[in-house]
């Protein structure tokens, strides 16, 4: 029995460096394969047309891996944040 690492939503998100929601948004595309648990609790391949508010989506840790987004988004959090900015040189006489 092979091990395989199983993300949800947020991990998945985590992983790539963006939000859920557009973790949503590249499954609705097409882009990103998702599973859903059925009723017996079995890991099954969530179909396309098949649209359920509110049911957790998984994913396979080695294809949210592979996925590599077109374009590098800036990573989230707060545009003010103090970064590598350098204090102005004082001269002293």
């Amino acid at each position: 029995m092979t091990m395989v690492q199983v993300l949800n939503t947020k991990g998945a998100a985590r992983r790539l460096g963006c939000s859920e929601t557009w973790i949503h948004k590249l499954v609705a595309r097409g882009l990103l394969r998702a599973y859903i648990y059925d009723s017996d609790g079995i890991l099954v391949e969530r179909k396309p047309e098949s649209r359920r508010q509110g049911q957790g989506l998984y994913f396979f840790a080695e294809e949210v891996d592979t996925y590599q987004p077109e374009v590098q988004r800036r990573p989230r959090g707060s545009k003010n944040k103090p970064g590598n900015i350098r204090p102005q040189e004082v001269k002293t006489n």
